[in-house]
């Protein structure tokens, strides 16, 4: 290199030479020098210079006689040979006739080309069903541009000179050559292990409930490593290329799982909180360690594990509960109103119940059905979240007008505009009866409630899903609740004299509180809850004596 030099200008006059120059110069200016780089086996153009577009300044005739002098003074005699014409043409003197600067200025772009970052692997998921990969391809680095930007103009001259001629030059990556370049080699690719990254079964995005960040949706994706192999082969080093799949998309992307995220209220419901100091501390206790739970799609929740057990080690107080049919005081006390609460909540939110009874008597926080009890070692409640989103329990207990609350709100990602309610069916109803049992622990004629009454029910619970304009969608059996009924016992002193006392009224144990001595009411039992849909928060609600269906919305 330069190649010019195999150009014949030898024998000819400096008339011959000068128009030989000429037709050369203007030949070039149509004509285009590309510059290529080895890739495996191969030549691959990375650059080209249109020489036309180069603004050499070339007095032709001016330059045949000026080397016409050259060449005199070296005792050469006038052009003995073309290779030392063109020689003293590229060759530094004081009378340099054609210069270097315009070409080494065009070799720019090339050395822009010629210099490049490594192509990595690549291998997507497009949004068709194809896999988007990329072959790598080394990266070349160029150590001393200067040089290169010189060499690179020669030959850019040369081409020139020479009329356009030669057509492509190409580039070596020997350290030892001209121009030379250093290869920066790209990461080495095993594609079988490419392959298996990207196949598997669909996942959908999930909450990584430990450390609080959504773990990402997966594509169910399946090709074979042979397709994979051939079109990789096939392709050139940097191609992008596709190979066919078969791509089952997941139904919660990671995205949409980033966008909703416990964005929407699902259901809430609040009972009112009632009975002793402890029995309140208990419903409080119980809240705080239910809510912040978190259950992904499919996951359950169980009350017992988070709440048992019953203990004061535990931190629960005595309170009025049930034992044997009789109420009696007793370590966690009231802990049920929050099951019976949270049943309530994931009934109205649409979500499936897998495990949950009924109290033994009617509770009188909630209404008839709505309630769950939970014991250390059983009965238990639990539901699963059979939505696509993971969902939030968040329980609260507050105070609002000198009186205690508890509200559960189950947070998660509302897709459709669907709303339930709750039917009741009032199946059979069974009425207490009122015992009067004497004793000598009373003085003769005094008189003390021993137990509160409950009247027996047998409820079955719907549950009625409408879409957002009111259609009935759904009307789904629930469950089957038989609360027993308990009798009002009460004990008497035995009279001293059983001759009857003509002052004092006759009592019919047939109507309950006809004894004006006799409370109506445990005074240790808990107060209606005023969110219980159509019930007067000030009174007991009223159970009609025969069937009837009633249909309910959350309490708010």
């Amino acid at each position: 290199m330069p190649v010019s030099r195999s150009a014949y200008y030898g024998g000819m006059t400096e008339e011959q030479a000068a128009a030989e120059l000429t037709r050369r110069v203007i030949d070039a200016q149509s004509a285009r020098l590309d510059f290529a780089v080895m890739e495996g086996v191969s030549c691959e153009v990375i650059a080209g210079v249109a020489l036309g577009d180069i603004p050499a300044d070339i007095d032709c005739r001016k330059a045949a006689d000026t080397l016409a002098r050259v060449c005199s003074a070296k005792g050469g005699g006038f052009f003995k040979s073309g290779a030392g014409f063109l020689f003293s043409l590229f060759t530094e003197h004081e009378e340099s006739i054609v210069s270097e600067e315009p070409f080494c200025a065009a070799a720019e772009p090339v050395l822009d080309a010629l210099e490049c970052e490594p192509v990595e692997f690549a291998i997507a998921l497009t949004t068709e069903n194809e896999v988007s990969v990329t072959k790598s391809r080394d990266g070349r680095h160029i150590p001393d541009r200067e040089q290169a930007r010189r060499v690179i103009g020669d030959a850019l001259r040369g081409a020139y000179l020479g009329g356009g001629c030669p057509l492509q030059v190409t580039l070596y990556g020997d350290p030892d050559a001209e121009a030379s370049y250093e290869t920066v080699p790209a990461q080495t690719v095993d594609l079988a292990a490419e392959r298996e990254k990207l196949v598997g079964e669909k996942v959908n995005a999930s909450y990584d409930i430990e450390n609080e960040k959504i773990i990402p949706s997966h594509a169910g994706v399946s090709f074979t490593l042979a397709d994979l192999q051939s079109a990789y082969d096939a392709a050139a080093p940097g191609e992008t290329f596709t190979v066919r799949a078969t791509v089952e998309q997941p139904e919660v992307t990671t995205e949409q799982l980033e966008a909703g995220l416990f964005r929407d209220e699902l259901s809430s419901y609040t009972t009112r909180v009632g009975g002793a100091p402890g029995r309140h501390k208990n419903v409080k206790l119980t809240a705080e360690r239910i809510t912040g739970y978190i259950l992904n799609a499919g996951d359950t929740m169980k009350y017992g594990p988070l709440v048992t057990p019953f203990t004061a080690g535990n931190g629960y107080s005595p309170a009025p509960g049930y034992l044997n049919g009789k109420t009696v005081d007793m370590i966690g006390g009231g802990a049920c109103q929050a099951s019976s609460t949270l049943y309530a909540a994931v009934l109205y939110a649409n979500l499936e119940i897998v495990q949950r009874v009924n109290h033994g008597y009617a509770s009188d926080y909630i209404g008839l059905g709505l309630d769950a009890t939970v014991a250390s070692g059983g009965p238990e409640f639990e539901f699963r979240n059979n939505t696509l989103y993971p969902i939030k329990v968040q329980a609260d207990f507050f105070t609002k007008d000198k009186k205690d609350y508890i509200k559960i709100t189950l947070l998660g990602t509302k897709t459709d505009d669907h709303y339930v309610k709750i039917v009741t069916e009032l199946i059979s109803t069974t009425p207490y009866e009122e015992e009067l049992v004497e004793t000598d622990t009373l003085a003769p004629g005094e008189q003390k409630v021993e137990q509160t009454p409950y009247t027996g029910y047998v409820v079955k619970t719907y549950r009625n899903v409408y879409a957002g304009d009111g259609t009935l969608l759904s009307s789904t059996y629930e469950a089957t609740s038989r609360y027993k009924s308990r009798n009002r016992i009460i004990l008497v002193g035995k009279a001293a004299d059983p001759t009857v006392d003509p002052n004092v009224p006759a009592m019919d144990p047939t109507v309950p509180g006809s004894d004006p001595g006799v409370p109506t009411t445990d005074p240790g039992a808990t107060m209606t809850d005023p969110g219980v849909p159509g019930v007067d928060p000030t009174q007991t609600p009223a159970i009609p004596e025969t069937p009837q269906m009633s249909e309910t919305a959350p309490a708010a």
